[in-house]
């Protein structure tokens, strides 16, 4: 005699606990990730299964505003939801500043200044 079995229900899985902190550093490292966006700085608040994101970035000067915006949101909403399982509400994004081509990002500006400080040459 052949048949199927009737599938188990299941229930569904309730999201992990995600700290505010925690899930403001995921959305910082998927806007870093975003080509011509330097130096993001997130501030979550969570609300039950809901989030919100407020987001301050820096943009390549001469990139398409609006197009590395909406990348940004996109994908900082997606990494949040795939790994916390939570649901995103809103990505509110600030441009703080324009970098201009050719100029060094904040950790490439500390790692030269930290190498100046321990250059000997450079204490004269």
């Amino acid at each position: 005699m052949t048949g199927t079995l009737p599938r188990r229900a299941t229930a569904p899985r309730a999201p992990a606990t995600w700290s505010e902190e925690r899930t403001a550093a995921l959305a910082e490292d998927a806007a870093r990730r975003t080509p011509s966006v330097t130096g993001p700085v997130a501030t979550v608040r969570v609300d039950g299964g809901a989030v919100r994101v407020d987001l301050d970035v820096v943009v390549t000067h001469g990139a398409p505003l609006t197009a590395v915006a909406e990348a940004v949101r996109r994908r900082v909403a997606a990494r949040i939801e795939a790994h916390t399982g939570l649901t995103v509400e809103a990505v509110t994004l600030t441009v703080v500043d324009l970098r201009l081509p050719g100029e060094p990002t904040s950790v490439d500006r500390d790692d030269r200044d930290r190498q100046r400080a321990a250059d000997p040459r450079e204490a004269t």
